[in-house]
C-alpha cells in the first residue's frame, strides 16, 4: 500500500483521538523523512508513544473504529482503519523512547489540510541512524535529512542523544561523509581546529572528533562488557 493524501484524513482522526485521550505522541518514520529529507514511498504511518500510555491509546482508537492489535514484536502495535495502517511504536531500536525533550522538539506542521505533531529533526535523524537493518533504507534516509537540512541541524543535541551508542553514530557519520563527497585533498591545519571548525561538507569535524574521543575513552577506561553497545531489535 502506498500512502495517499486521503490517508492523512485517517491519520488526523487517530491524532484527534489520542489528543482527546491525553496521550503524548509524535509522528515519525517515513512521514518525517519526507518532510525533512527525501520524497520516498511509505506504506504506513508511524506514531511514537510511551508504553505507559499504550493501553489508553489502543482503547481510544478501538472506540472510534480502528482495529487495534499487538504483534510478535514487543515494541510494535498496529491500528487499521479500512485500508490505512497506523503503526504504534513504543520503543525505537536501542530502547529509545519518547521523552520530554522529544516532545519539546516536535513540530506542529500543516499537511493536506490538517495539523500534525511531527517528530523533531534531530530525533528523526537519530532514530534512523539506530534503526538500520538488512534490507532497509534507513541510513540513506538519514543522509537525505543531513543533505536537505544543511545548516539547520542541532549537532550538540545529536551528540547528547548519541551518548549511549557513540560507535553506531560515529560509524554512520563516517559512512555518510563518503557519500556526501567532501572535496578531495581537504585537510585541517591542526587537531585543535577540529573542535571549533566545520568541514566543507555537511557534517562538522568537531562532531566526528567528539564521538571518536568518546569511543577511545570508553575503550581505555571502561572494562569490556559482553554485548557492549548492542542494539535491541526495534523500529
Amino acid at each position: 500500500m502506498e500512502i495517499t493524501p486521503d490517508d492523512f484524513r485517517t491519520l488526523h482522526l487517530a491524532c484527534d483521538v489520542l489528543d482527546a485521550a491525553g496521550v503524548r505522541y509524535v509522528i515519525g518514520g517515513g512521514t518525517a523523512v519526507v518532510i525533512y529529507g527525501r520524497n520516498r514511498r511509505t506504506k504506513d504511518f508511524d506514531i511514537f508513544l510511551n508504553r505507559e500510555e499504550l493501553e489508553r491509546a489502543m482503547t481510544a482508537l478501538t472506540r472510534v473504529g480502528f482495529t487495534a492489535s499487538d504483534t510478535e514484536k514487543k515494541w510494535l502495535f498496529k491500528a487499521w482503519h479500512q485500508e490505512t495502517l497506523v503503526d504504534i511504536i513504543v520503543e525505537s531500536r536501542g530502547g529509545v523512547r519518547v521523552g520530554s525533550e522529544t516532545m519539546r522538539r516536535s513540530r506542529l506542521l500543516h499537511l493536506y489540510g490538517y495539523d500534525f505533531r511531527i517528530m523533531g529533526l534531530e530525533d528523526t535523524l537519530y532514530r534512523k541512524i539506530l534503526t538500520l537493518t538488512e534490507g532497509r533504507p534507513d541510513w540513506y534516509d538519514a543522509i537525505s535529512i543531513i543533505t536537505r537540512q544543511q545548516g539547520q541541524l542541532d549537532w550538540d543535541y545529536l551528540l547528547e542523544c548519541a551518548q549511549r551508542f557513540p560507535r553506531r553514530v560515529l560509524s554512520f557519520l563516517l559512512f555518510a561523509q563518503t557519500e556526501l563527497h567532501i572535496p578531495p585533498g581537504y585537510h585541517r591545519a591542526s587537531v585543535d581546529e577540529l573542535m571549533t571548525g566545520d568541514a566543507p561538507g555537511l557534517i562538522p569535524d568537531r562532531v566526528i572528533y567528539t564521538l571518536l574521543l568518546r569511543v577511545l575513552n570508553r575503550r581505555a577506561f571502561e572494562p569490556p562488557l559482553p554485548g557492549m553497545e548492542a542494539l535491541p531489535e526495534a523500529a
